[in-house]
């Protein structure tokens, strides 16, 4: 009996543990719009088929969408993501959508990104295109989906002014001036090149002394083997004579 209840416990945990491995890393849509921005985006677009708004406050056709957005959510829950960004808040992001005008709706899947070109703008008819109708769409070109290894790679290059931009105020936050600022920009890059032109100078040279050290053992070899071939040579001789 206790070996067959430790024998049962340790069943118990092995398909506890299972479970765990074997569960969803990412839940289902909630039904929920979700706001999205150049942080959390490729994190969100990665849990499977993704509806986007891309909006502006000041936009009045983005304000009759909100409501339909909202509705529309509730209407895909468990089928499809439907997010939202900011354009004009999101700028680098909005570059990476190839956004031109507010509203702009997108549909993100497998790598690719396809536009929704429909006159109407109702719950029936967006959830018939991000069900079925996406098909009929050509998706863009590859270089410009965002959802793809080149569109993530290229997103980091458009998130580099905003970053310079967040270190920048966080750095006068902490009571750094613009020279400061400007001095250590400048230093940075300097100091990271002369790092490594001293690695690669240490290991050229590391390189050719470990390199010359393997010729001269090869020479010595060599010299050695002619060596003994001449002693040889000579004692045959001797024999002969």
């Amino acid at each position: 009996p206790r070996k067959r209840r430790m024998i049962r416990s340790m069943l118990c945990a092995l398909v506890m543990f299972m479970g765990v491995i074997i569960a969803p890393t990412s839940a289902y849509p909630t039904g929920k719009v979700v706001e999205v921005t150049e942080a959390d985006f490729d994190a969100q677009v990665a849990k499977g088929p993704t509806l986007v708004d891309v909006y502006a406050d000041w936009c009045g056709h983005c304000r009759q969408l909100a409501p339909v957005w909202e509705e529309l959510a509730k209407e895909l829950e468990g089928e499809v993501y439907v997010v939202k960004v900011n354009g004009p808040k999101c700028r680098s992001l909005q570059q990476r959508l190839h956004v031109k005008a507010y509203p702009t709706i997108l549909y993100l899947r497998d790598g690719e990104m396809r536009s929704y070109d429909g006159a109407q703008r109702t719950v029936q008819a967006l959830a018939a295109f991000a069900r079925k109708g996406w098909r009929r769409t050509k998706p863009v070109p590859f270089y410009m989906a965002p959802n793809n290894w080149y569109g993530r790679s290229v997103g980091w290059v458009y998130r580099i002014p905003a970053l310079a931009r967040e270190a920048h105020s966080n750095l006068r936050k902490v009571g750094w001036g613009d020279v400061s600022i400007i001095f250590t920009t400048l230093a940075v890059p300097v100091a990271a090149g002369m790092f490594a032109i001293f690695v690669a100078d240490v290991w050229v040279v590391r390189t050719t002394r470990a390199q010359g050290a393997a010729a001269r053992r090869r020479d010595d070899a060599r010299r050695l083997l002619r060596e003994q071939q001449e002693a040889l040579e000579r004692m045959n001789r001797a024999h002969a004579d």
